[in-house]
Order: C-alpha cells, then structure tokens, then sequence
C-alpha cells in the first residue's frame, strides 16, 4: 500500500493561503521508466484536506463518478485518449524545426511525416513511447502532427478509467 501524501497547495495555485494542504489519495502505479529497478510513478487524486472531497483541479474524480456508475459498469466500457503537444527550442518558445527567424515552408510534409529533414524531435517522441511501454500504459500510438515539432500520442483503448 501507498501512504497518503500532503502538500501546500497554495505553492500550485490549488488552494488559498489560509488553508492551503491538499491530500494525495493514490489511485494507480506503475513501473519508473526514468530510474528503473524498484522505483514506481504513482498517480494520485487530490483531496482537500479539510473535507477530503477532490479539488476543483482534479478531474479524474468526476470521470471515476461516470465509470463507477451502474449503467457503465454493466457495460465493456472502453476508453481512449490522444494528446497532441509541441517540443520547443532551448529558448523556450521557438518549437523545433522552424527557422530562427521566421516560419516554416506550409503544413503538408509534416504531418505523419518520416525522415529527419521533416520529423523534428522523432527521438525524443520515440523515447516517450518506450518509456511508456516500459511503465505498462496502454499506449497505441504516437505519430507526428501538422506542424514542425508537434506530436501526439494516443493511449488506449482501455477499459474503465485505468
């Protein structure tokens, strides 16, 4: 068993100064494809302290309510997601593969796109994806997007909210 956790949520913008502890409720582990051996990520809800309800934040609690629920949970509910995001430059707002000045030639070569003149950041994309396999997600897919150094990843399906 994972013991709950605290943390001053005042510091994330999660709670007020005035009473600003917010409780970690584990829901889920998986293997650490970071530093291996007998390391796990945990994945947790978060809790106002005071009443142990979830925050406003958490938003795996009102989607657990929907797979909890008997007319879902009578079903083979099967559940996926994608999610798209941008890597950027060691400037922190140029993404990978535009020019330094400017912007790139028209969207049509990129998206799915192989080979490196046209697949900026494919290794750090393909790493995610072992790193993912490794930790035992259920992860489909990643394929890069429309746009120079924007990728996506797709996880599922999966039944329930696992």
């Amino acid at each position: 068993d994972i013991p709950t956790w605290n943390y001053d949520g005042s510091s994330t913008g999660q709670a007020s100064g005035h009473y600003s502890e917010i409780f970690l409720q584990p829901v889920k582990f998986v293997r650490d494809p970071f530093r291996g051996g007998d390391n796990i990520l945990c994945l947790c809800e978060t809790l106002n302290a005071k009443t142990m309800k979830p925050i406003d934040t958490n938003k795996r609690a009102p989607a657990r309510e929907v797979f909890e629920a008997k007319q879902v949970v009578d079903e083979e509910t099967w559940y996926g997601i994608e999610q798209e995001y941008t890597l950027l430059t060691a400037d922190n707002r140029t993404p990978l593969g535009w020019p330094t000045n400017g912007f790139p030639a028209p969207q049509g070569p990129y998206y799915c796109s192989v080979g490196t003149n046209v697949a900026y950041g494919r290794h750090i994309a393909e790493a995610h994806y072992r790193a993912c396999l490794y930790a035992e997600l259920d992860i489909s897919g990643i394929n890069a997007e429309v746009m120079p150094g924007q990728w996506e990843f797709q996880i599922g399906p999966s039944t329930g909210i696992d």
